[in-house]
């Protein structure tokens, strides 16, 4: 599926659902779910390839073996149904940080490559700081200028 290409709106939408996923959970069960949720097929390696939906897959996978192994007694299902959801937000909500801490750690090391890339080559941190060139959004709305002919 070469031209099935996962956007970041869609890669948002398949690690929220990882985020919020409760039961079990597979490659093959994540992309029944993910067929109807963006209207087409992708497969497990094509998932697997986005940062984000590996590490996503890999901390749900955690978390369920972590719930699977409490104590029947530890269940929702003793709770009143107000705390049981209270409980399944607060369960999501802490997914949702670690994700986020996952991702802030390999931001930092791929941030420390690129320190050491710059520092290599001999790029100082002015360099580096110094301001993106303004764009210029009326020229490109224009289209390219005609080029100038010169006198013969």
């Amino acid at each position: 599926m070469a031209d099935a290409r996962l956007t970041d709106a869609e890669i948002d939408k398949i690690v929220n659902l990882l985020t919020t996923w409760q039961g079990k959970l597979s490659w093959e069960l994540l992309l029944r779910r993910v067929r109807p949720l963006l209207g087409r097929d992708f497969t497990r390696q094509g998932l697997d390839k986005q940062q984000s939906i590996s590490i996503a897959f890999k901390q749900a996978k955690d978390r369920i073996r972590i719930r699977t192994k409490k104590a029947p007694g530890d269940r929702d299902s003793d709770l009143p149904p107000e705390l049981g959801a209270a409980q399944r937000r607060i369960d999501n909500l802490v997914a949702e940080v670690e994700l986020l801490k996952a991702e802030k750690d390999q931001f930092f090391e791929r941030f420390a490559t690129w320190l050491y890339n710059a520092r290599s080559r001999g790029l100082s941190e002015i360099d580096l700081n110094s301001p993106l060139p303004p764009v210029d959004r009326d020229n490109s709305e224009r289209g390219p200028k005609p080029k100038k002919r010169g006198k013969h």
